[in-house]
């Protein structure tokens, strides 16, 4: 698992981002429900923020779809599970934000965000 501490830029131009992000590579278990049927496959997320991830897939959901993401953070020994759906997708690379975390694993993920911040 390799890990990098820069904050991410967001890519529309002059919109801010609503969390900062930091780009990470990890990966993660990817679980969707696609006319009727159960898939599951795996990406690499390319950050991470509070409320979401980008995240790299080989192959292209549209935004509005809903998954089930399982994935191990670093300085965190309990793989985490969240719901999320994808918000846009720019090819491979889908932004995919966070839907309802428990608060155990919000709380992981913000605490993760702020050991990248001091890293910086």
């Amino acid at each position: 698992m390799k890990a990098t501490v820069k904050a991410s830029q967001s890519r529309g131009g002059d919109r801010k981002r609503r969390w900062e992000r930091h780009d990470l590579s990890i990966p993660v278990s990817v679980t969707v429900l696609l006319n009727g049927g159960r898939f599951s496959f795996r990406g690499e997320a390319c950050d991470i923020g509070s409320g979401g991830m980008r995240l790299f897939l080989t192959r292209e959901l549209d935004p509005g779809v809903s998954v089930t993401l399982e994935f191990l953070i670093p300085y965190n020994t309990t793989e985490l599970v969240v719901r999320g759906v994808i918000r846009n997708r720019d090819g491979f690379t889908h932004g995919v934000e966070f839907v309802n975390p428990s608060s155990y694993t919000q709380q992981m993920i913000e605490r993760t965000c702020k050991v990248f911040g001091l890293l910086r």
